[in-house]
């Protein structure tokens, strides 16, 4: 079931009354909005998964507000790209600016998050494809945040071997996604005609 904006300012006044219900059809349908929105910038499908259920979290803690709320899915977006730039803050050296995904409510579009979606699944789609040395290389450096040393520690190689296999998976990454974008795009803009 989707919710339409009617039934979502109805949803939003029973989970500010306390319904976990309301609470679990809500998550249910705004789960991967996020997820998508976070794995894009944090690279890591069990951080984007903290980041979401952190979401939900703070907004079943500020539930009472939510009658209130006028656009919630600008609302939503807007607390996920806080928390966001929280974990991007934290997994850095160097200071991360609210510029750099600062969004403000009135520049969020639907299809925004339909191009977020569709890069990250054009991304999987990429990784899948990558010969298996690369790969895990990759997913180790991006999805654990393992460093070169440990990532050949770990697959049992030299240090240099680890860069060469991660380079090489980015450029083909690059590569990959330049190519298909075109098709991306256009398919994004199909469907965005289309529904």
């Amino acid at each position: 079931m989707t919710i339409n904006s009617m039934d979502e300012k109805l949803l939003l006044q029973q989970i500010a009354e306390g319904s976990e219900k309301a609470f679990a059809v809500l998550v249910e349908q705004k789960w991967n909005n996020i997820y998508w929105q976070a794995i894009t910038y944090v690279k890591s499908s069990s951080q984007a998964q903290d980041i979401v259920q952190d979401v939900f979290l703070k907004v079943w803690q500020k539930r009472k507000d939510l009658p209130q709320v006028e656009r919630f899915d600008s609302y939503l977006f807007i607390m996920a790209r806080n928390h966001i730039i929280s974990a991007l803050r934290k997994k850095t050296v160097l200071p991360l600016s609210d510029d750099a995904l600062e969004v403000e409510e009135k520049n969020y579009l639907p299809d925004r998050a339909l191009s977020q979606k569709t890069l990250a699944e054009l991304i999987a789609r990429a990784v899948d494809l990558l010969p298996q040395q690369q790969r895990t290389a990759y997913l180790l450096s991006r999805d654990q945040g393992l460093s070169h040393e440990e990532i050949a520690s770990n697959m049992k190689v030299s240090k240099e071997a680890v860069k060469k296999h991660i380079c090489r998976a980015l450029n083909f990454l690059r590569s990959y996604i330049s190519v298909h974008s075109e098709i991306t795009t256009i398919l994004s803009m199909f469907y965005i005609i289309m529904s």
